[in-house]
């Protein structure tokens, strides 16, 4: 007979499990909107409203994704929060220095959001923060490189580091990127058991950027 609960246990942990996602993901935007409110809503600095249009894309995924098999690995929690934390600690008032003109660094910002976007459509509601088992995609995006919607984070980010150039933005994006690739390199890890990856990861050789990684 069936352990109803062993099942009872299970459903309150798969619950809890989908809670703290949607928990991860919408402390830090709260901090950012806060920190960084009078750039987004006085000065209405385009960069930064544009670093927000991300955000608000990724919560709204992340809160309409159906539920589904999520890692349960301690690692990949720590990897999904501190992805997620260090890209939205990010100041646009650390510094006045800009590296490059808004234009450039808001076409910059742009594009990255197409990428993450258009990665984030094709996914559907499987989309997740932390490491889970979904259904392979291999159309858009990923006939290109394995991992788009970070490629396209890293765009964006780096459009908003070229014009709020700090020391502390620059050592937040360099965090966030670095646990990105761990972030892949866990995913991978999940989706190596799928034999439909395998075969296509053999043929998308790029994980983030075409001919390089």
């Amino acid at each position: 007979m069936p352990d109803k609960n062993n099942d009872n246990h299970k459903m309150k942990h798969f619950v809890f499990q989908e809670y703290m996602e949607k928990l991860i993901i919408i402390v830090p935007y709260i901090y950012f909107i806060y920190h960084n409110s009078e750039s987004i809503f006085i000065i209405m600095n385009p960069i930064s409203i544009l670093y927000l249009f991300e955000m608000i894309l990724e919560l709204f995924f992340t809160l309409l994704r159906f539920p589904g098999k999520m890692s349960h690995n301690t690692t990949d929690w720590i990897l999904a929060i501190l992805g997620t934390y260090a890209a939205q600690i990010v100041s646009t008032h650390a510094s006045n220095t800009h590296l490059a003109s808004i234009t450039f660094c808001f076409i910059l910002s742009f594009i990255g959001i197409l990428v993450s976007f258009s990665a984030k459509i094709c996914l559907g509601r499987s989309f997740a923060i932390v490491a889970a088992v979904r259904v392979v995609k291999t159309y858009g995006p990923y006939r290109i490189i394995r991992h788009p919607m970070y490629a396209g984070y890293m765009l964006t980010s780096f459009g908003f580091l070229l014009y709020n150039f700090s020391l502390w933005n620059i050592c937040t994006i360099f965090s966030a990127w670095f646990v990105q690739i761990l972030r892949i390199q866990a995913e991978e890890k999940i989706l190596s058991t799928d034999p439909q990856w395998s075969l296509w990861s053999k043929h998308v050789r790029c994980k983030l950027l075409p001919f390089i990684y």
